[in-house]
């Protein structure tokens, strides 16, 4: 999952190989590739998925993918959730190879000054000149935005992800856009029920911090949902990827020969949504088995609220001399940074994109014989008003889809009894709102009204909601001890490693021991977690 630790080994390989990779030439790199299936592997099943309601979701460089992907395909999106992620192109694709892995190492996982939303809208605002390379950008207007940074995070650093919240700003109405600042994860994924306790490091990535990070931004995207099942009732399908890759060798463009879906019952007879998980660096099935695919919790929400969830997987390559037709990829990240040694690898965060284009015809094969169906839904009052999440800033706000409806309007109160005034400037799409710029630890009160052909139903009763105490200050930074002492953020005897100022013990000096510490000042740093 560190994706700093993943660009500093590429890096380095790459500035070995550089000098000596014309002498070996592309043959190998861009030859034939059986694309049959694998033996023993099946394909990829083809359930009518309705093509129109997708929705992505990744951690880490699976963030980074998300938002990819979802920029590149917006046309057929409903919305994305973004955990501890970089916002679109940070890299930028406009430089050769090396720099691109440089700024992504020393300046997009920092965030701030030249890695800001504005960076990325520039480079959106350019891509989507070129014909062809993403959906027109107007089709993001609608879109659910659920992001989470956790304030322990030392690797995506908050201004990296304040970028991301920037950038789907720009495009997004203020109401779609939720942001949880307020939970003290480190950087993973984060569960109520799975992984190691929210302030250990797990080798896998996947920490209980009680919160179903999961379960939060589906419903943020699709509106407030059935309950979750207590346990998956499917299994989960393995399926073959390499017949989806267009005839290049899957390791060429860094994917796994297998993926994984899960398709609930009910969405083996009719149209049902698809959710697509890109998982973090180190996460893929082929290091960590079934630990994120089965056990993140996306499946039990699929269970119960016809949603198939797709599972595109990764794999680590070594690349250098000995293998020059597959990136430097030790650590099997997504390609944020364009990392296949294929030519056309700068269009990595377009629909051309090696990997966005691979997992695009999956979302087709899982939508073929597609047949649409009619709604049941009639016009009135929204139901199921609940309070989905809350920050001490902002309040998320949700309710059961009704498709008889254009659109919602919200209307709040400081007290419940009090007068309610309309909070939304335009109606309210989808079945989600997001009330920010709020006082910390303040009540309020909110109703919720239908608009269809003119006409406003009745509304809801009103609900109550509190937003949190404002979260503590962190400065936070995970790495390797020997990376921790390069920045001046450690010292060592040469055999063990301290931090700065405190001299707090953190191990072993060398690359493969790794330390969280929290800055306090320029010359102190203590290992621990903020609280």
């Amino acid at each position: 999952m560190t994706l700093a630790r993943s660009l500093m080994l590429v890096m380095a390989a790459l500035l070995i190989v550089a000098a000596t990779l014309a002498l070996i030439g592309l043959l190998k790199v861009i030859g034939p590739h059986s694309t049959a299936v694998q033996a023993g592997t099946p394909r990829l099943g083809a359930y009518g998925a309705d093509i129109s309601q997708t929705s992505v979701s990744g951690v880490s460089s699976g963030g980074a993918m998300a938002m990819q992907m979802h920029v590149a395909h917006s046309s057929i999106m409903r919305g994305i959730g973004v955990i501890a992620g970089v916002a679109y192109d940070c890299a930028d694709s406009s430089l050769p190879l090396l720099d691109r892995i440089t700024r992504g190492v020393g300046v997009c996982l920092a965030g701030g000054f030249s890695a800001d939303a504005a960076f990325s809208i520039a480079r959106t605002t350019f891509v989507a000149g070129i014909s062809g390379a993403i959906d027109p950008i107007t089709h993001l207007s609608g879109q659910k935005v659920w992001l989470f940074s956790g304030y322990n995070d030392g690797t995506v650093h908050r201004p990296a992800m304040d970028a991301v919240a920037g950038y789907y700003e720009n495009y997004v109405a203020a109401g779609n856009v939720f942001y949880k600042t307020n939970s003290p994860a480190q950087h993973a994924f984060v569960t109520d029920d799975f992984g190691l306790p929210c302030s250990q490091v797990d080798p896998n990535y996947i920490n209980n911090c009680n919160y179903d990070a999961a379960g939060e931004l589906l419903e943020y995207i699709y509106g407030h949902l059935a309950a979750r099942s207590g346990t998956p009732s499917e299994p989960i399908l393995e399926f073959d990827q390499t017949e989806f890759l267009g005839g290049v060798n899957p390791k060429a463009i860094g994917l796994a020969d297998k993926g994984y879906v899960y398709v609930p019952k009910a969405c083996q007879g009719q149209a049902c949504r698809v959710h697509v998980v890109f998982h973090g660096c180190q996460q893929y099935a082929g290091r960590i088995g079934d630990a994120l695919y089965a056990h993140a919790g996306y499946n039990r929400w699929a269970d119960t609220n016809r949603l198939i969830v797709l599972y595109p997987q990764t794999v680590a390559t070594d690349g250098g001399l000995a293998h020059p037709d597959e990136p430097m990829n030790p650590r099997g990240c997504w390609d944020w940074w364009g990392y296949s040694p294929l030519p056309g690898n700068d269009g990595y965060a377009r629909k051309t994109g090696f990997q966005i284009a691979a997992v695009r015809a999956m979302l087709d094969r899982l939508a073929q014989n597609y047949a649409p169906g009619k709604s049941s839904d009639t016009f009135g009052t929204p139901q199921d008003f609940i309070v989905g999440d809350s920050t001490a800033s902002a309040v998320a706000l949700e309710w059961k889809p009704n498709t008889a409806a254009s659109g919602f309007n919200i209307y709040r109160s400081s007290t419940g009894t009090g007068t309610f005034t309309k909070i939304n400037s335009q109606p309210v799409p989808g079945a989600s709102f997001a009330d920010r710029g709020l006082a910390a630890s303040t009540t309020y009160h909110y109703k919720v009204t239908a608009i269809a052909n003119g006409v406003e139903s009745a509304p809801t009763s009103p609900i109550t909601a509190a937003t949190t105490a404002d979260p503590p200050a962190c400065d936070p930074y995970f790495s390797d001890n020997v990376t921790h002492v390069t920045s001046g953020r450690a010292w060592s005897n040469l055999t063990d490693a301290f931090a700065l100022g405190s001299n707090n013990p953190m191990g072993q000096y060398n690359n493969t021991t790794f330390s969280h510490l929290l800055k306090e000042s320029l010359v102190m740093y203590r290992v621990g977690y903020c609280p």
